[in-house]
């Protein structure tokens, strides 16, 4: 069980630091006022103390596990301004992170390629203007749709007509691991960010070619709300040493005006296998007291050309899910779904584990399940129960998962509550198999209307790694001016 924060934030950084952008934020902004009255400007900052340990897989055996110590400080500080010329569309957005690693020697992560045991990575920072209909973007942005998310560092310019019909195209460099204040989040997967340690070894067949400048460019037309429909065609392209490395052609479709009919479709075609990647169909009908909903899916990782995942492990799934929502009048709502996956996994004939999948009786390439759940909110409580339950390929698991919140005080004091439990039988993995136990914490104060403090205590009980304690103290900062 993850707190939704965790995935977003990797190292940290020293007091110091932090403070020092904390400052170097607040005088942009008290510049930025002074010299444009119409102006409006936005501070955001969030320090994140982490403490919990994770697994050690080399050196270790499954019933003595060796765990290693994190101890992380991360910094976020976000700045935006907007109309930064009296009656113009013209503003900017950031968001720089800070980090370091406590847990993490600088001498052990320089011995191993994508580790830092500090750093800082820029998630954006663009300038964006806008006038008759035309948006452009320059910098540092990110870029999603049916295919993927991406950042990239160029320019993007959009524009819709009054009667909804309209184009936008993008170019620039694909921000990878290996990048000037980058991460790897939105590079593609399978892909190490750099060969340099094995390089400065001579290891054979060192690939000096993943810290190189890898171009992206795209295209869509647009239709907008035009009589409730939505719709997109796209391409895109990425060239790493002069060689496409990822390109693909979208299609995207939205109806729906409320209650009643709605639909979403969407299309992402690989263009260098010439097969479908990611699809998606749904259809629900909304009404006032009911909702009902189908869907159909085909879901793929995106690997980009130079990775063998991409030839060799391409391993997509399809989907289907039927589900229905009811919400009464009152505090309470429910919801029960059905689940159908088809996997076309094809294992290695040479391993024992595809001998015992082709088995009588042996792993199916499908999984069935549902789930239900119900939600309750009344005035400063709220609460939510959910289970759900799949078999089939790759074993049986069985979920429950119960929250609960309380706020003091206007909202002022929060503390919410999660218990999770599981039991999970992997049909692959003999040490998969057990209950699962979890249990969260999060306990928040606001000192005034833009500061706030939260602590998270988490615990996990479970055959696989035993114990696993985490501790996270936040502390928020918003200003708006």
């Amino acid at each position: 069980m993850t707190p939704p924060f965790e995935e977003r934030t990797r190292r940290r950084t020293s007091g110091r630091e932090r403070v020092g952008l904390q400052r170097a934020g607040l005088l942009t902004v008290l510049l930025g006022s002074s010299l444009a009255s119409a102006s409006a400007f936005q501070v955001e900052a969030r320090t994140e103390a982490q403490v919990y340990q994770i697994r050690s897989w080399r050196d270790a055996a499954p019933s003595e596990p060796v765990l290693l110590p994190r101890r992380r400080i991360v910094q976020y500080l976000g700045v935006a301004g907007y109309e930064l010329v009296t009656g113009q569309d013209l503003g900017f957005e950031s968001n720089l992170r800070v980090f370091a690693d406590f847990g993490l020697p600088r001498g052990e992560a320089a011995r191993i390629d994508g580790v830092r045991s500090e750093d800082a990575d820029l998630l954006h920072a663009f300038v964006r203007y806008g006038v008759g209909g035309v948006e452009g973007r320059l910098g540092r942005q990110l870029y999603g749709d049916v295919s993927d998310i991406l950042a990239f560092d160029g320019l993007s310019l959009r524009y819709v007509s009054p009667v909804g019909v309209g184009a936008e195209v993008y170019g620039g460099l694909w921000v990878k691991g290996a990048g000037f204040l980058s991460s790897s989040v939105y590079q593609p997967d399978g892909v190490r960010e750099s060969d340099t340690r094995r390089l400065e070894l001579g290891v054979a067949g060192a690939d000096s070619t993943l810290t190189a400048l890898e171009p992206v460019y795209g295209a869509k037309l647009l239709l907008e709300n035009v009589r409730g429909v939505s719709a997109s065609v796209g391409y895109r392209r990425a060239l790493l040493a002069g060689k496409t490395d990822l390109e693909r052609a979208t299609a995207e479709a939205r109806f729906g005006r409320g209650l009643g009919l709605n639909a979403v479709a969407g299309v992402d075609v690989d263009l260098l296998q010439l097969k479908p990647a990611q699809a998606r169909l749904q259809v629900r009908w909304d009404a006032e007291d009911l909702a009902v909903s189908g869907e159909a899916m085909r879901l793929s990782p995106v690997f980009s050309a130079d990775s063998i995942w991409y030839w060799f492990a391409y391993a997509p799934r399809d989907e289907a899910r039927v589900r229905v929502d009811f919400f009464p009048r009152g505090a309470l709502r429910y919801y029960v779904q059905a689940v159908g996956s088809l996997y076309h996994t094809v294992l290695n004939s040479s391993l024992q584990l595809a001998e015992a999948a082709k088995a009588a009786g042996g792993q199916p390439s499908f999984t069935v399940g549902g789930s239900a759940g119900a939600a309750l909110r009344r005035e400063r409580f709220r609460s939510a129960l959910d289970v759900s339950v799949r078999g089939g390929y790759g074993g049986t698991q069985l979920w429950a998962d119960l929250t609960a919140g309380y706020g003091f005080g206007e909202g002022r004091t929060t503390v919410d509550g999660r218990l999770s439990a599981a039991y999970i039988h992997d049909g692959f993995n003999p040490l998969l198999a057990g209950g699962f136990l979890g249990a969260q914490l999060w306990a928040s104060q606001a000192l005034t209307r833009a500061a706030r403090v939260s602590l998270v205590l988490e615990q996990n009980v479970n055959p696989y790694t035993r114990w696993d304690t985490k501790v996270f103290f936040l502390f928020d900062l918003k200003a708006s001016l």
